[in-house]
């Protein structure tokens, strides 16, 4: 599978580059070639909520495997990580919530969308490191490492509950009248939410802030 990049940067020297909106754009381009790619080869379309599984195969042709991970003592929590070399999306098999596993899956899908120059490409293939991985030998506090996990984090949110399908999926809560939002109280509707695009509580505000999306806010979670 041929690695795309947005743009020609240097995410270890130039890591503050890539906006919010950029990174949206990312996805959209992402998830239209995937739904191509998955229409063309299954000839249905794409599952709602993403199959991001599939997803990071037929994009970049990784495959998730779980296994257990040993913490690095700078971190708080390893859910995650690459294994480009095998082409792999490692996943600890401590992490049992289904909700915590897709993001993981789509947070390492960011890296490999908006993060290019940090892997070795052979033949259009990733084949491995250009630099040191992103969970290894990695000060925690490194602006640049924290400023690549939050755009990993963005890509992650917004591939798996995008721009146009919150907007349908807010018109068919009876949330868009005549294309003006109605408040509402995310409490009422979260059950919907998680149901339809698999985000967590915390998740699913970060996603709905970055698109500018009010919600009520109520004592009472």
């Amino acid at each position: 599978m041929r690695m795309r990049v947005t743009k020609n940067w240097d995410p270890l020297v130039d890591s503050y580059q890539l906006t919010k909106q950029e990174i949206e754009s990312q996805v959209l381009g992402d998830l239209v070639k995937y739904r191509h790619k998955y229409n063309e080869k299954y000839n249905k379309p794409a599952p709602i909520p993403l199959d991001v599984d599939n997803y990071v195969h037929e994009l970049w042709g990784f495959d998730v495997t779980f296994e257990k991970i040993v913490e690095d003592s700078e971190e708080k929590e390893t859910l995650g990580f690459l294994r480009p070399e095998n082409q792999e999306v490692i996943v600890s098999e401590d992490c049992t919530n289904q909700r915590r596993i897709s993001f993981t899956i789509a947070h390492e899908a960011g890296h490999l969308a908006l993060h290019g120059p940090l892997f070795e490409i052979k033949n259009g293939i990733i084949s491995g490191w250009k630099r040191s991985p992103l969970h290894e030998r990695t000060k925690k506090s490194d602006t640049a490492h924290i400023r690549r996990e939050w755009q990993a984090n963005v890509y992650a949110g917004a591939l798996l509950a995008s721009r146009v399908e919150v907007e349908e999926f807010l018109k068919e809560l009876g949330l868009i009248k005549n294309q003006t939002l109605i408040p509402f109280e995310l409490n009422k509707h979260f059950l919907k939410f998680e149901e339809r695009f698999g985000l967590s509580r915390q998740a699913l505000e970060i996603r709905l802030d970055h698109l500018g999306i009010p919600i009520i806010k109520s004592s009472f979670i």
